[in-house]
């Protein structure tokens, strides 16, 4: 009877001296090659978790990610006219990944930061919910069926193997997932793709979708559809003419309601302390004043609430932030990460909100900006 493959959303990341920190470490053996020469100029790598292992991701693979594995992307930047070199490594965390895999991933990170002196900014971002900064890293973010751990065996789509994905797009990028290929994975408020290979692409426009996306979705369209002309279909506009199309759907009904795009638009941030005992409740340290989404500047919160000794969590509603001071001890520092792990589990709201790990004096603008 095989193993049976449990979900990363039913993981904890108590990793030290966990049997999982066992197989880590001997499949890595002395030393982990994946991370020689890198963070040394400006670029973007990214590796994929195999069996408790870094692969190097192709780079003509890059955005191309599957629901059923683990990843991790380094961006290694300058900023203005400086020579300095600033990191952000992310674990990218698809909605199939397993409890081994996102465990991995969790572990490889932190030790990537270390082989770059701890300087680096740690980020973890779940499928669906990635930030806008991890995405313009990418042309598109294409999310495919499958990973390592299941023997999927991915075909490049043609007219005999065709692929449907659903388009959403963000102020600055977008993102194609990979739906099942049937009519009723349609909705009436979003944009889909129909890629059949280079000549046979059609983009298929909800009657509720967007602008943005619809624009989105036909540029995007044109670049696959690099030997033909993409068919363009509005639904209840002559879609129904279509045979092609929807002879690959097949039977059933069109979805009335799209996904909620917005989610919580409105959130009172809140500050927690992190004991060094990872077995204690979080406490809380400052509540700050309704904030909304949309705004890019808050200050609700008393930056002087950040002791140096400490480790301090902040959940701003749309990200989870865990604050690192100079001087926390390493207990505490361990404990960063699983803090916001067991924090992210405790309510559906925050399970997939992506996470940042700040370090005192290195602090993302973002983060910055709730603090007067």
């Amino acid at each position: 009877m095989p193993e049976e493959k449990l979900s990363w959303k039913d993981s904890n990341l108590a990793l030290i001296g966990s049997e999982l920190d066992h197989k880590i470490k001997a499949a890595a053996a002395e030393l982990e090659e994946a991370w020689s020469g890198m963070g040394q100029s400006p670029e973007t790598r990214v590796w994929r978790i195999e069996k408790f292992q870094v692969k190097e991701w192709p780079s003509d693979k890059f955005g191309k990610f599957h629901k059923g594995d683990s990843y991790l992307v380094l961006h290694t930047y300058k900023k203005g006219t400086s020579d300095a070199l600033f990191h952000d490594i992310h674990m990218w965390i698809g909605s199939e990944s397993s409890q081994d895999e996102y465990g991995t991933a969790a572990y490889k990170m932190v030790e990537a930061d270390d082989y770059l002196g701890g300087v680096p900014v740690q980020h973890r971002q779940v499928q669906g919910h990635e930030t806008e900064t991890f995405l313009t890293y990418f042309d598109a973010l294409e999310i495919l069926d499958g990973g390592i751990e299941t023997g999927f065996n991915h075909v490049e789509p043609d007219v005999e193997n065709p692929v449907l994905y659903r388009v959403k797009g963000t102020k600055k990028k977008r993102t194609l997932t990979q739906v099942p290929l049937q009519k009723s994975s349609l909705n009436e408020g979003d944009s889909f793709i129909l890629f059949g290979g280079k000549a046979n692409v059609w983009c298929w426009h909800g009657q509720k979708a967007k602008p943005l996306e619809k624009a989105d979705s036909n540029v995007w369209a044109e670049n696959m559809c690099t030997m033909g002309t993409v068919v363009v279909l509005d639904q209840g506009q002559g879609d129904d003419s279509e045979d092609k199309f929807w002879a690959y759907l097949g039977d059933g009904d069109i979805q009335t309601d799209a996904a909620d795009d917005e989610g919580v638009t409105e959130f009172t941030p809140l500050l927690y302390r992190v004991d060094g005992s990872i077995a204690k409740d979080l406490e809380k340290v400052a509540e700050g004043s309704p904030v909304q989404k949309t705004s890019a500047d808050y200050k609700c919160l008393n930056k002087g609430d950040l002791k140096d000794d400490d480790v301090f969590l902040l959940d701003s509603g749309w990200e989870i932030y865990v604050w690192i001071g100079s001087k926390a001890d390493r207990y505490e520092k361990i404990a960063a990460m699983f803090a916001a792990d067991k924090y992210s589990k405790m309510d559906p709201r925050t399970l997939e909100l992506p996470v940042e790990i700040v370090k005192s004096g290195a602090e993302s603008d973002r983060f910055l900006s709730y603090f007067a």
